[in-house]
């Protein structure tokens, strides 16, 4: 994606993947930004070890408790958070508003990106989890209280890791009441390298759905402009996340 987008602007720049152990990060963090790289995507298991390696924290970055994103601006290191405001723009691209009661399942740092993004675009977020006591970034509600919550949400989201896995897809679907979701609401969720169950069962009932390809491609396109201080090629990128696309 951030390949096709150097080469759609003309920028003699490359985009490389870097497997670093936790233990290693810090010196990793430091070489790139001697070696004049313009930043670094971070990615689990880092986004929160990450914030002490950077000089400087954008307020986003702050706020969420997490970095996706580094721009080595001379001698800083400066730390973002492009997955917020870029799950927003995916629901915005799928023609979903971030307004009404947003229902977020999951407690981990997934999670907190999409309320604040939610929460920053004017939804009253509510976040659901299996252990709510364990969530401290937010005062989370109990699973038993979902159905509740799901009449007269505007939006689900499933911030959770279930998708990855087909027994905890499924197992999530089936905990998940969607007949108690108004007619009008939208269902969404951060895996994007295929359809969830819970999706699925979404648009079987008619619901508008977006899954995570777009969080994916928008959050990329925000890094790229603050790596490269100019507007992302988003058709180069979006074309390079979806080769087989017409």
């Amino acid at each position: 994606m951030h390949n096709a987008a150097f080469a759609a602007a003309g920028l003699d720049a490359v985009f490389v993947a870097l497997p670093v152990p936790p233990a290693d990060l810090a010196t990793v963090i430091g070489a790139l930004a001697a070696t004049g790289a313009l930043g670094a995507s971070v990615t689990v298991p880092h986004k929160e070890a990450v914030l002490a390696a950077c000089t400087r924290l954008d307020p986003l970055a702050v706020r969420v408790g997490a970095v996706n994103c580094v721009v080595f601006d001379g001698g800083a290191i400066v730390g973002h958070n492009t997955d917020a405001s870029g799950f927003v723009d995916g629901l915005a691209e799928a023609g979903i508003a971030a307004a009404g009661r947003a229902v977020v399942l999951g407690g981990g740092g997934a999670a907190r990106a999409v309320a604040v993004g939610l929460g920053d675009a004017g939804a009253e977020v509510v976040v659901v989890a299996r252990r709510p006591a364990a969530v401290t970034w937010c005062p989370a509600r109990p699973w038993a209280e979902l159905p509740g919550l799901l009449a007269g949400a505007a939006v689900l989201v499933d911030s959770t890791s279930a998708g990855l896995d087909a027994d905890t897809d499924l197992a999530l679907a089936d905990a998940v009441p969607l007949e108690r979701l108004p007619a009008t609401a939208a269902v969404a969720t951060l895996i994007y390298h295929r359809r969830t169950v819970l999706i699925e069962r979404a648009a079987a009932r008619g619901l508008a759905t977006s899954d995570g390809a777009g969080m994916l491609l928008h959050q990329g396109a925000r890094a790229f402009t603050l790596w490269t201080g100019i507007p992302a090629p988003l058709e180069a990128m979006r074309a390079a996340l979806q080769p087989g696309r017409p």
